[in-house]
């Protein structure tokens, strides 16, 4: 499993000066000291919003891809986790393409956390029949909200839904069926390396979707479209704003209310 120190900060550049990133961080978590903007990750959500102001282009997340490449090399059995955005990013219809482009670059196998996300699913509704009286509760199906509630609003976590996130159901499962791989999950976004740390992770990396486009096209893979799929996951619409909640459906006794953004 990689270990790291810092998830995101900022390369040493010459700094502008221009505070964009303290100006646009919503939690405050940006210092600049000697003219270097710096990131404080005791209270960085990593929701990268620094990073999209950033005139300098400054971004540097933990990349654990070379850790990737070692363990493929050692003959490690790694299998890869995508997160249901993979299907908006790369135009497909499906995984079936995108699975044999990742075996070219060494994946044993590539699958759909889609899977995760109906484990997911029925975990929540399991929690909520339990629960007579249930009050306030607030979905933790993203990583930055996790972070900005434990970080911030620490007098509501005993608010947040108690369960696994998508990734980690997702990485149960496939090791139940690998049980000697190593799990890569590929995100849309940084936030989910935050999960790394927690105890119970089943995750052995993280990276970006973006980090695998630049990957395929550094080793001169493409994807190729492949014949329809047998099965089409309708959990795939946890990707989309207001999915969790659809997904769920009516409970007895619960009334949802979805929202977007940290607002």
């Amino acid at each position: 499993m990689q270990r790291f120190q810092s998830i995101l900060q900022f390369k040493k550049v010459s700094c502008k000066n221009c505070y964009k990133c303290v100006r646009n961080c919503p939690v405050k978590a940006i210092r600049v000291h000697d003219h270097q903007a710096r990131i404080i990750e005791s209270q960085c959500i990593y929701c990268e919003k620094c990073i999209l102001v950033c005139p300098q282009d400054a971004k540097e997340e933990q990349n654990m891809i070379p850790a990737i490449c070692n363990a493929m090399e050692n003959k490690t059995q790694v299998i890869a986790s995508l997160h249901p955005a993979y299907l908006a990013r790369f135009g497909v219809t499906g995984i079936n393409g995108i699975r044999e482009a990742m075996k070219k670059l060494g994946f044993a196998d590539a699958a759909d956390a889609a899977e995760g996300a109906s484990l997911m699913i029925s975990q929540y509704r399991a929690l909520f029949a339990e629960q007579k009286e249930p009050g306030i509760m607030i979905s933790s199906a993203c990583p930055v909200i996790v972070q900005l509630v434990k970080k911030h609003y620490p007098h509501l976590l005993g608010n947040l839904v108690q369960s696994a996130s998508m990734m980690q159901f997702h990485a149960s499962y496939l090791k139940k069926k690998y049980p000697k791989a190593e799990i890569v999950y590929v995100s849309p976004c940084i936030s989910a390396m935050s999960e790394l740390r927690d105890s119970g992770n089943e995750v052995d990396y993280v990276i970006t979707l973006e980090e695998l486009v630049q990957w395929m096209k550094k080793e001169g893979i493409s994807i190729i479209e492949k014949e329809p799929e047998q099965i089409a996951y309708r959990s795939r619409e946890i990707a989309i704003a207001d999915g969790l909640t659809d997904l769920l459906g009516s409970v007895k006794g619960i009334r949802r209310l979805s929202v977007s953004g940290m607002e």
